[in-house]
């Protein structure tokens, strides 16, 4: 991915799309995703926002949820103590800084929260007097001196916008010229407060190469390439002031990286620039939107690769394991080789081992010092003693000598002549015969260690391999970036949708049963309760204009009955029913109608008793282009075919409408009848 971090032109933009959603909103919580990003959540009429603030990278609302930190950082308990509550009050960029400040609450209680997107970044927190509360780091201005740190003063007056003129270009081009090397678009990034980008829009206007040399543009006024850049930059002052205007909506744009329409994302902003003409561009209603999108791609394949590397160490891990089992295996095996061939040495030159261990046995019993009898050996081996000549050291600390011992050039392979001669230790203590067999039994001991070894290897790869598989379910199921679905209105209540496409509501407790009755009855619906301890208001909403069809009303009965004392009591029992008309919360003389609690007038109309049986359904939202293959699916019964058809296409598109299928993602905790999941 291309542009990783916001311009001056992309933080204006955003900061008039999120003023729009965020004033007037108070702020619900606020919590961290990493060191460097925190994400604020707010609520306005019903309509929650989240706005994601990355220090030095970027700021904008999001769609998508986060894998949020299991326990709070101390800067965000500090946003949580300070802003939590408080009403957003201003969003606003310090000058041409890209700086932004975040204004909760007012007078004496208001606080900035401030979002430094240049260089290193940061996000600091000031009270009304401007002094600093907290912050992410700490530093010093090796410029000016300034230092940023807790209960300094953080100075909110930022640099003011520098509109283009004659005078202003000309000036720029000039101190670019005095270094012959610097290239034009490089010369007006520096002394100009557009930045590169912008810059570049303002040459691919005029028609100058963006790779030349400063010092070869002639630097007049009445130059036709000065003209040219002049009104160009006139043009990036007038866009950059429509983006200012209260109100309006900046639409976003995104840029891909060639003109192929499933290219990766390269570029971001408020309007499409001229450099990227003949590149594929998606457009986006907000600017908010674009940047959304084009983060959430970025942090998407990000936590891909993290996954994948995730995924290679624990497979590497089982492979360390298996080769470090295996070397150890392989290692007994050619100790049990060696051993072997050891053994077969010795009694393949049985007379000269015996030789040799009595020449050296004696000379010890005779008292000859061990120097001396190195020296010996080795002045008769030069003399050609073949017993002397078969001794290669002395391991007389150890009560061994050490022989260069072969089968001979008449018993060995052509192959093997050439081989080197072995070096094999025998012990003065025994003769020949009882050294090969100490190499035999030591032979033994090795294979049985080797068969111990690759039993105890293959169950450390089981536990291995076990416990690589648990891994890599968590890194599967570790939760990446989601988008948002959307909560409906009625998910805070009780709630299914009756095999007639009804959907039925129930109160959680009593007060959600005077909510239920007072906000959401409406002429057409229907009221169930029954008279039974526990029992909770169910209201069946109509979306038809004729009556409840009877199953819904049995369906919705049934739960009204389980959800009362008849379920534990194992009581079959029957509801009532009754128009909205006859539900009142005016109690006769002398009475009292607790909150939950309502007067039924005029005839209550009984449901027939049913088994008390309850079931759990998941909903899934339907895409558009596959109603046609679930047309009268939820039909009501005993219409006619085709008015059938007609109203369950009308029922999904109202359920659609209503919220009454979820968006994309199964539903938790859906309460159905048995055989009605949705």
């Amino acid at each position: 991915m291309g542009k990783s971090k916001m311009t001056v032109l992309d933080v204006k933009a955003a900061v008039a799309s999120l003023r729009t959603q965020l004033l007037g909103s108070r702020v619900a919580n606020v919590y961290d995703l990493d060191p460097k990003t925190y994400l604020i959540k707010t609520a306005k009429a019903g309509t929650k926002t989240l706005v994601l603030l990355e220090s030095g990278i970027r700021f904008h609302s999001t769609a998508f949820m986060r894998d949020k930190s299991n326990t709070p950082s101390g800067f965000s308990l500090k946003l949580r103590k300070h802003i939590r509550t408080k009403r957003v009050e201003e969003v606003r960029q310090l000058g041409v800084d890209r700086v932004v400040a975040f204004t909760f609450g007012a007078a004496d209680e208001a606080v900035h929260l401030i979002l430094e997107l240049f260089a290193g970044g940061n996000i600091i927190l000031v009270d009304h007097t401007c002094t600093i509360l907290a912050l992410l780091r700490t530093h010093t201005d090796e410029s000016t001196g300034a230092k940023t740190a807790v209960r300094e003063i953080y100075p909110m007056e930022g640099a003011e916008n520098r509109k283009i003129s004659p005078e202003l270009l000309l000036t720029a081009i000039k101190n670019g010229a005095q270094n012959e090397k610097a290239s034009i678009k490089d010369t007006l990034s520096r002394e100009l407060d557009y930045g590169p980008a912008l810059v570049e829009h303002a040459l691919v206007g005029a028609g100058i190469d963006q790779k030349r040399k400063a010092a070869s543009l002639d630097a007049s006024e009445q130059a036709e390439e000065f003209q040219k850049l002049l009104q160009n930059f006139s043009e990036v002052d007038a866009m950059i002031d429509s983006l200012s205007a209260e109100g309006k909506v900046v639409p976003g744009f995104i840029v891909r990286k060639n003109d192929q329409p499933d290219s990766v994302y390269d570029d971001f902003g408020p309007v499409p620039l001229r450099q990227f003409e003949g590149r594929a561009v998606e457009s986006f209603e907000s600017f908010d939107k674009a940047m959304d999108a084009y983060f959430t791609v970025a942090e998407d394949k990000k936590l891909e690769q993290q996954k994948q590397q995730q995924q290679k160490a624990v497979v590497s891990k089982v492979e360390r394991v298996r080769k470090a089992h295996e070397e150890q295996v392989r290692a007994l095996e050619e100790e049990q080789e060696q051993n072997f061939l050891r053994a077969r040495l010795i009694e393949h030159n049985l007379a000269d081992v015996d030789n040799a261990i009595l020449v050296v046995n004696s000379l010890l019993a005779d008292g000859t010092d061990w120097n001396t009898l190195k020296k010996l050996v080795k002045e008769e081996a030069r003399k050609g003693n073949p017993i002397a000549s078969l001794i290669h050291s002395l391991k007389l600390a150890t009560n061994q000598v050490t022989l260069l011992l072969t089968f001979g050039l008449d018993y060995m392979e052509e192959d093997e002549q050439t081989l080197p001669v072995t070096a094999v230790d025998v012990d003065l203590g025994v003769n020949a015969y009882n050294n090969a067999q100490g190499y035999y039994q030591y032979k033994k001991k090795v294979a049985l260690k080797a068969d111990k070894t690759l039993a105890a290897s293959e169950k450390a790869l089981k536990g291995a391999s076990r416990k690589a598989k648990e891994e890599l379910k968590k890194v599967d199921t570790k939760a990446s970036i989601q988008q948002i679905r959307k909560t409906h209105w009625f998910e805070k209540f009780i709630w299914f949708i009756s095999s007639e496409n009804f959907l039925v509501l129930c109160g959680r407790d009593a007060q959600q049963n005077e909510q239920l009755v007072k906000r959401y009855l409406n002429k057409g619906d229907i009221y169930l309760h029954a008279d039974i301890h526990g029992a909770a208001a169910h209201v069946i909403k109509n979306h038809t204009a004729d009556a409840v069809p009877p199953l819904t009303l049995a369906q919705a009965g049934l739960s009204c009955v389980c959800r009362s004392a008849a379920w534990d009591a194992k009581m079959v029992t029957s509801a009532y029913w009754v128009h909205p008309e006859q539900v009142s919360k005016s109690a006769p003389t002398g009475e009292y109608l607790s909150t939950g609690s309502f007067m039924i007038r005029g005839k209550k109309n009984f449901l027939p008793p049913n088994p008390l049986v309850m079931g759990f359904g998941l909903l899934f939202k339907v895409d558009e282009s596959c109603l046609a293959h679930h047309v009268g699916e939820r039909r009501i019964r005993g219409q006619g075919e085709k008015e059938s058809e007609a109203g369950s296409v009308r029922g999904s598109v109202v359920g659609t409408e209503e919220g009454q299928l979820s968006g994309g993602e199964e539903m938790e905790e859906i309460e159905e009848e048995e055989g009605e999941a949705g």
